[in-house]
């Protein structure tokens, strides 16, 4: 007796959709493991840049005093970034671990902000390191113009920073040690802080000339220095950003395809 058609028919269908749910199913699996191993890298990768961010920042306030706000911008934004990248890889693998579309959703509409934000970020931080780099130097030479003295009033602590700064970095004026002869508080006279000298004592700063040193203090200038830390800085930053946007473009296609999966799975129940 020959076969009915229609259940023929209607079997060849069962065999097709079962195999299509099973490949579906493995292809979803696929997706959400590689998704949830991206975001607890993604998390774990946060965490350390926001570190690393963190210690950057911190280990330049030294400069505030005297160089303003603007070496302050590149360190805040990844620290941003990375604040955002942990809170963002845990809501990734809660939407995944749980099959939750809106958690998905909302995770890949922030992340795709995030990754055009920070690609901006490290574009603009490039773009405009040179104009800072001349600005600060301004700064730093109207600064010493008005510095306060060894007691002097100094309510900017323009006088402690600075004297840090030439003792650790052993280095004397912005562009060299005859920037503090312009100094108004010691107006005629070729006087420099005792924070200049290669053996500090009191008013040891005061027993040199215009020309002649007599191996007392520190000759090179500090601006030089302060641009290589600060250089050196910036490029920590731009390869952990660079870094974090890669990883960023994973997750968005990563969670694009488990979100998409999801949707599909969804409309055939």
């Amino acid at each position: 007796m020959a076969d009915n058609p229609i259940k023929f028919s209607y079997y060849n269908s069962f065999i097709y959709c079962s195999s299509s749910s099973a490949a579906m199913s493995s292809t979803y699996m696929i997706f959400r493991c590689l998704f949830t191993v991206i975001n607890i890298c993604f998390f774990v990768f946060g965490l350390s840049v926001l570190s690393v961010s963190v210690w950057i920042h911190f280990a330049s306030i030294e400069y505030r005093p005297f160089m303003g706000n603007r070496i302050f911008t590149a360190p805040m934004v990844l620290i941003v970034s990375a604040k955002l990248s942990v809170i963002l890889g845990s809501i990734g693998c809660v939407g995944a671990w749980f099959e939750k579309k809106t958690l998905l959703l909302v995770y890949v509409i922030t992340m795709i902000i995030l990754f055009v934000a920070l690609l901006i970020g490290v574009v603009f931080i490039i773009a405009f390191s040179e104009k800072v780099s001349v600005a600060a130097r301004k700064e730093l030479l109207l600064s010493i113009r008005k510095y306060p003295g060894e007691e002097g009033h100094d309510p900017h602590n323009f006088r402690k920073t600075m004297n840090a700064i030439q003792k650790r970095l052993h280095c004397c004026g912005i562009d060299e040690y005859r920037d503090w002869f312009t100094t108004d508080v010691w107006a005629g006279q070729t006087y420099v802080p005792d924070s200049c000298c290669i053996e500090e004592k009191v008013s040891c700063g005061k027993q040199i000339v215009y020309n002649e040193t007599y191996g007392l203090i520190y000759t090179e200038g500090c601006f030089n220095m302060i641009q290589l830390e600060i250089n050196r800085n910036l490029m920590i930053i731009g390869i952990l950003a660079f870094v974090l946007v890669f990883v960023e473009g994973f997750s968005i296609v990563s969670a694009l395809g488990l979100f998409c999966f999801l949707r599909q799975r969804d409309s055939y129940v």
